[in-house]
């Protein structure tokens, strides 16, 4: 009987259903909203780290993993692209977490770094150019000064008040996008894969080799690198659309060859890269209480914070703590991807090595 009572309280504690009132809704706008039973309750939050004393850990290492989205076992953290019922893919949930702090009160370089070792903090207005960016044609430039410049504003003196007012424009449908401005607008369907920083450390009271997330970052091609290579490569077609005009025929040999270095600048330039670094303790609340999908039981969805710290996923180590300034795996394997798989498995193998030679006695 007592074990009865025991696996009925564990099974009613673990009610979690992915859509709230699924079963009992009327229609089907109170689908999703949950009663006032189930708010009263709902105090879901993580699991608070425990207190670690430096003393107790007797090895650790820090590691660099890249997560490829591609792969089928990380598709949680990818899938849905767009928000569906109550799943949005992770990318939202960071991008709306950075772009909400201001309103939340929190300071947005307490949390977002340019560098992973956290020593350049992220300002809002940087943040927000990794997600969306425009820039102004000629034709556009000089619609805005001529006719929309009451104020004459100068963009080199104040860049800030020129961009308000041409995001006003932009609203307003004032100016067109093409002939007067070009833009670029990142969502979670642009993205590449997600970057990880975590620290692998041996408790010596526990006598065991647990792993701490610290960081995470998303890759992708940011809307600024996006917009101003679209109009460096514009600027490119149109300098030699002019060059065969003014010569009366087509491009040389040599011509064509320079044309198609100055487009691979740009290339290069639009590249997948990692757009910020979260520092990840700052967020585990907000990924707690997002879901994502559970393809065992869609009535106990997984969260993001749990799927992350229980490494749900597979990932590739790019880079480790080592004496040469932390140098990444390309860097001493390239031109070769299979010895650089090699290498990312040695080194997890050596912190698993360590685990296992604490025993031998």
């Amino acid at each position: 009987m007592l074990r009865f009572s025991f696996i009925v309280f564990l099974l009613s504690s673990l009610i979690c259903v992915a859509q709230p009132n699924l079963l009992n809704a009327k229609t089907p706008k109170e689908i999703g909203l949950k009663n006032a039973n189930q708010l009263k309750y709902d105090n879901t939050k993580p699991l608070d780290y425990g207190y670690i004393d430096d003393r107790d850990v007797m090895f650790g290492k820090r590691i660099w993993e890249y997560i490829d989205i591609q792969q089928r076992i990380n598709f949680p953290l990818y899938y849905p692209t767009r928000p569906l019922m109550d799943r949005r893919p992770l990318f939202d949930v960071l991008r709306e977490y950075v772009q909400s702090s201001q309103k939340n009160n929190v300071n947005i370089k307490d949390f977002c770094f340019q560098d992973d070792y956290f020593s350049i903090p992220l300002d809002a207005s940087e943040a927000e150019s990794k997600f969306y960016d425009f820039r102004l044609t000629k034709q556009g430039d000089d619609n805005v000064t001529k006719n929309f410049n009451p104020t004459k504003i100068d963009p080199a003196k104040d860049p800030s008040g020129f961009r308000k007012l041409c995001l006003k424009l932009i609203a307003d449908k004032t100016l067109k996008e093409g002939p007067d401005y070009k833009t670029a607008d990142l969502n979670a369907v642009d993205l590449k894969g997600f970057k990880i920083q975590g620290y692998w450390y041996f408790d010596k009271r526990l006598s065991e080799l647990k792993y701490r997330l610290i960081a995470i970052a998303p890759v992708a091609s940011s809307a600024k690198s996006i917009v101003d290579a679209t109009m460096g490569q514009q600027e490119i077609e149109d300098e030699y659309t002019l060059i065969i005009e003014n010569q009366g025929s087509p491009l040389s040999p040599q011509q064509e060859d320079d044309k198609k270095a100055k487009l691979k600048i740009y290339e290069e330039m639009s590249a997948p890269d990692i757009l910020f670094w979260i520092y990840y303790p700052a967020i585990r609340k907000t990924l707690k209480v997002n879901p994502t999908f559970n393809d065992r039981n869609s009535s106990k969805p997984i969260n993001f914070d749990d799927v992350l710290i229980s490494r749900r996923f597979n990932a590739v180590v790019y880079k480790e703590e080592n004496v040469q300034g932390d140098r990444m795996i390309e860097k001493y394997k390239p031109n070769d991807a299979m010895d650089q798989l090699l290498e990312s498995e040695r080194v997890k193998e050596k912190i698993r090595d360590y685990e296992h030679d604490m025993w031998n006695y």
